[in-house]
């Protein structure tokens, strides 16, 4: 390898790991670097590594437009490469970026055709981060069962092969399709049921907690908390809510915009389980704020719909009944 290359492949390493570590602006930073040392060298397989690692680190840091357009741009070269493994590794990027833009139809689609490849090869790491977004996108999509048994594969992948930091991811997604089994039987009046799913999400997350931890990923250590929290205050354990926000709000580096989000909307949430509805209501109406300019449609959902609940406790029928019809509108674009 030559001392062009030899410079290239140490700056994609220092990425990687700085994205493992969910450091995720420096990560992008590093890639960033690569992409353009790459093009420099006419070294189209690291262009199109990089493409795929930006559209990643675009992901974690609420940056999904951009993250589209450089996922994309790896499959293209991919493609053009007949690399089919890689090829299903930047279609599940892809995929999870029109998801969190609203575009569910699109992302179903691009997810099916990753698994289909990924099962083609024989590389199980990455046909674990494909059943894991394909995992996500069946439960967003309302397919929470089949999604849920996708994302088991992906976390007993990751065991097997010691994977502690992607474990601790899968765990982490695995905790939020129980969270939303229990969000359905809460909905059908079953609360035994949806205490018991929500019991389930609380251990996985807590697992993941754990092990994000112990690897030292800081973003899924952060996605995690604020998980836990939201989960913990549904049960009405408000106190140890507000001690894990306050320990994600600790840890170092600055989140990107979607951690932001989720940690207001969250902290929303947990207020206002705790009957501070003024406080509540700030938090709330800030995430609102952040989700809308960011168009990021899964916070949009989420951070309205809490603003509406808040609302309509403080008695604001008016204004919460508008929240509650544009989350309606959110919910069934997300949803597809």
């Amino acid at each position: 390898m030559s001392d062009p290359e030899s410079g290239i492949a140490e700056e994609f390493l220092r990425g990687t790991q700085l994205l493992r570590d969910g450091r995720c602006d420096q990560a992008l930073g590093a890639f960033r670097s690569v992409f353009a040392q790459a093009q420099s060298a006419g070294n189209n397989q690291m262009m199109a590594a990089a493409l795929c690692e930006i559209g990643w680190s675009c992901y974690r840091l609420g940056d999904a437009e951009h993250g589209l357009e450089c996922a994309t741009g790896a499959i293209w070269l991919w493609e053009r490469l007949g690399n089919r493994l890689e090829m299903a590794r930047a279609m599940a990027v892809e995929s999870v970026l029109y998801l969190d833009l609203g575009f569910s139809d699109e992302a179903y689609e691009l997810s099916t055709q990753a698994l289909v490849l990924a099962q083609a090869e024989s590389d199980v790491a990455v046909l674990a981060f494909v059943l894991n977004v394909k995992g996500i996108v069946l439960t967003v999509c309302r397919e929470v069962d089949l999604g849920r048994r996708l994302v088991e594969q992906a976390v007993g992948i990751a065991n097997h092969q010691k994977n502690e930091t992607a474990a601790a991811y899968y765990l982490l997604n695995l905790g939020f399709c129980h969270a939303k089994m229990a969000e359905a039987a809460s909905d059908l009046g079953e609360p035994d049921r949806a205490m018991a799913e929500r019991e389930a999400a609380i251990e996985f997350t807590a697992e993941s907690i754990r092990l994000a931890q112990r690897v030292g990923d800081l973003w899924t250590l952060r996605v995690a908390l604020a998980n836990s929290a939201e989960m913990l205050a549904l049960q009405g354990s408000h106190h140890q809510a507000l001690l894990q926000l306050e320990q994600c709000a600790g840890l170092p580096d600055l989140p990107g915009t979607g951690l932001r989000i989720q940690f207001l909307y969250t902290l929303g949430d947990v207020l206002f389980r705790a009957g501070r509805l003024d406080d509540a209501r700030l938090s709330a109406n800030q995430a609102v704020e952040l989700a809308t300019a960011s168009r990021l449609i899964d916070h949009q959902v989420n951070a309205v719909r809490k603003l509406a609940e808040i609302l309509e406790a403080q008695g604001d029928a008016a204004a919460a009944l508008a929240q509650f019809k544009h989350y309606h509108h959110l919910y069934v674009r997300q949803s597809g």
